[in-house]
């Protein structure tokens, strides 16, 4: 049987750990050249994805904020048969990206849940109550238009 319980201490500060930030952009960047204020980040050309590692970042206010800057050249709209030009009417069928978040908080339940006792039947010995927690990112996207 598992024994729980919920609670969350919000006095604990939190460090998250392993942040990066996945950028993919469209087949029609021809260049791109980017710029952080932390961490570093690499830009696959031919994929056309860039990936910007953070590492660990600290509840901290007097940290400095994580920033980005990306100059992107485009190649021209591609022209159909018809004359018309391929893609979306309004900005030459370039969207912006979804941008994928992944991190994880170690020794942390977000939710609040711990495990508060654990018991095995049918053994003659007693276990150590060893549970670790990690909070994961799962697959959450930024969406901005």
């Amino acid at each position: 049987s598992l024994i729980t319980s919920a609670s969350r201490n919000s006095t604990v500060r939190m460090a998250i750990e392993d942040v990066a930030v996945t950028i993919p952009f469209p087949k029609q960047v021809r260049t791109a050249s980017f710029q952080v204020s932390s961490g570093s980040i690499v830009y696959d050309e031919a994929g056309k994805v860039a990936k910007w590692t953070l590492g660990k970042l600290v509840d901290d206010a007097s940290m400095p904020r994580a920033q980005l800057t990306a100059i992107i050249k485009l190649n021209p709209p591609k022209q159909s048969k018809d004359g018309s030009e391929d893609g979306d009417e309004h900005n030459g069928g370039v969207r912006p990206p979804n941008l994928s978040l992944h991190w994880k908080i170690p020794l942390t339940s977000v939710s609040g849940l711990t495990v508060s006792g654990l018991s095995i039947a049918g053994e003659s010995y007693r276990p150590y109550k060893g549970v670790r927690n990690v909070t994961k990112s799962g697959l959450y996207q930024v969406r901005h238009s």
